[in-house]
């Protein structure tokens, strides 16, 4: 990106006439933290099962600081959020992008006793409801 400044360069060499234009080369270092594409960033929130499972808050960096995001109760892996205006200024334009937030779960290496044992009751209870739907598919579908 390159920025045109009229009348601020160099003077003529034999000091007759305008000025003349100066012009700025800009390069935009990428971030560490989001990923930009035209004005709008995106961020991968890294969030801990237990919160995707019953819903929260989680912190979300911006460019204008850190705000605090309500995530519902069973956000799934890959899930997206769009928080309205929080990304890159318009180059000709008023307003701003948005920033998109991608959920990615954070799933425990070690599990304690009693979670293992609610998992394994919720997943044989799974199992026997998809069992008994199996079973007794409802009528007067086909």
């Amino acid at each position: 990106m390159a920025l045109r400044l009229p009348n601020l360069g160099d003077a003529p060499l034999s000091n007759k006439g305008p000025r003349g234009d100066l012009f700025i080369r800009l390069n935009v270092m990428p971030s560490s933290v989001f990923k930009r594409q035209g004005a709008n960033l995106y961020y991968q929130a890294r969030i801990p099962f237990h919160r995707a499972l019953l819903g929260g808050i989680v912190r979300v960096p911006t460019l204008d600081g850190d705000v605090d995001v309500r995530i519902p109760g069973g956000t799934q892996q890959g899930e997206e959020m769009v928080l309205k205006g929080r990304g890159v200024s318009y180059l000709n334009s008023a307003g701003k992008g948005d920033l998109f937030v991608r959920f990615f779960l954070q799933l425990p290496r070690y599990v304690v006793d009693s979670f293992l044992l609610l998992s394994i009751s919720l997943n044989l209870n799974y199992i026997q409801d998809f069992d008994q739907a199996s079973a007794n598919p409802p009528r007067g579908l086909c």
